[in-house]
């Protein structure tokens, strides 16, 4: 399966917050003005919009990254993942965590297949409130082309030692990160609180 947010935590300042996070290759998105104790929030766009990246300027890797956060549904959402004609596996529609590394070309030629890493460990898009807390263990993290980084554990260390950009992405089927919007209804993603810790 190909490849398909976190840094510090900060305390009395959602608007700072908001502000340090970025939308990426995503259409019909925008962030919301966050209230307080969010980092951000989002509502999910219909076609042809899509959310794939949020992501945020890395701070220095420490033992895990940690992620809170809420789905909130109305009017019976489906979370559409099949966002190309080439998404053809079938896996429900998920948020996982994401690292990448400075100077990624996003190629994945060559060395640059371990620049971006996302977590094994993903929360299936629905309504309600979740924890992603993952360590930042090679086995436990997957590059562009779902080579896990206890293959090339160097690769992995070699990521977390350069880090740029940390966050979440959106995706299902074949890929991580190549989108999800939803079809009937509306659903808002909020970020509770990302860290690195």
């Amino acid at each position: 399966m190909r490849a398909k947010l976190f840094a510090l935590l900060l305390i009395g300042c959602s608007p700072c917050a908001a502000q340090s996070w970025e939308i990426r290759y995503s259409a019909g998105v925008s962030l919301n003005v966050p209230a307080s104790g969010e980092e951000f929030s989002f509502e999910f766009p219909r076609a042809p919009g899509s959310a794939h990246y949020i992501t945020r300027p890395a701070t220095p890797a420490g033992s895990a990254v940690v992620a809170t956060f809420t789905v909130m549904t109305g009017g019976s959402p489906v979370f559409d993942y099949r966002t190309a004609p080439n998404n053809t596996c079938d896996s429900p529609a998920t948020v996982r965590l994401f690292l990448q590394r400075r100077g990624d070309n996003l190629s994945g030629a060559g060395d640059y297949e371990f620049y971006r890493w996302w977590s094994k460990q993903g929360v299936v898009l629905k309504e309600g409130a979740f924890t992603l807390d993952v360590p930042l263990q090679p086995s436990l993290w997957t590059s562009v082309f779902g080579k896990s980084g206890e293959s090339n554990p160097r690769a992995f260390a070699a990521a977390l030692a350069d880090l740029s950009s940390v966050g979440v992405t959106f995706g299902g089927g074949c890929f991580y990160g190549h989108g999800v919007r939803v079809l009937n209804g509306q659903a808002t993603f909020t970020m509770k609180r990302f860290e690195i810790r």
